[in-house]
């Protein structure tokens, strides 16, 4: 029989016999004789290569594959990958080929900045304040959350959004923050001192 291992794929149960040969010293005539001489006791072997079939001498161990596969010994092959054409021929000798299961990677959704905003909007400091830290954590630099507070604080003026009128802040309010995040974010330019720290405590004296 003969058993193809690729990208790290594993027998569920490896003959206890296993002996390691080198593709590169071993003539293919050697191969098949040791597929097809029987054991005197009766036993089989198990043979390991690494590498062979996409080695310079990949054609060889294809054109035998019928013969490894009908084997009463068994024949490993192990190899990093295997192309298209390959797989077919294996597969007609009856050969079987393992591969190893693709361990499927979960996206990772990027942090959605918009969320600050709707916060900033409904004058939630507490959860602003968590997601902030949050937006920190994942990566997202202090210029961006400046600039979409920022832009929010526009957003609400332009539409007029003040207390009484359907917001939770004054014109006075949103004037004032306007004016505080350009400051904080030219400030944090000039040196004087950390935007993040300075974002943060502008949205803890909200």
């Amino acid at each position: 029989m003969m058993h193809v291992l690729v990208g790290g794929a594993v027998l569920k149960k490896t003959p206890p016999v296993l002996e390691e040969l080198r593709w590169e010293s071993i003539s293919i005539e050697e191969i098949l004789s040791l597929a097809t001489t029987a054991s005197l006791l009766g036993d089989t072997q198990a043979y390991k290569f690494d590498g062979a079939l996409a080695s310079t001498r990949g054609e060889e161990f294809l054109d035998a594959s019928k013969v490894l596969a009908q084997s009463p010994h068994t024949f490993i092959f192990v190899e990093e990958k295997l192309l298209k054409k390959p797989t077919d021929i294996l597969t007609k000798a009856g050969a079987e080929i393992v591969a190893a299961k693709k361990e499927a990677k979960e996206e990772k959704e990027s942090f959605n900045v918009f969320a600050l905003t709707y916060a900033f909007a409904a004058k939630d400091k507490k959860k602003l304040w968590l997601l902030f830290a949050d937006a920190l954590r994942e990566g997202v630099v202090p210029e961006a959350i400046a600039g979409i507070l920022h832009w929010k604080v526009r957003d609400l003026y332009s539409k007029r959004q003040f207390k009484g009128s359907g917001g939770v802040y004054t014109e006075h309010e949103l004037r004032a923050y306007s004016g505080a995040l350009v400051t904080l974010y030219h400030d944090s330019h000039r040196g004087a001192g950390d935007l993040g720290v300075l974002l943060e405590r502008f949205i803890l004296l909200l």
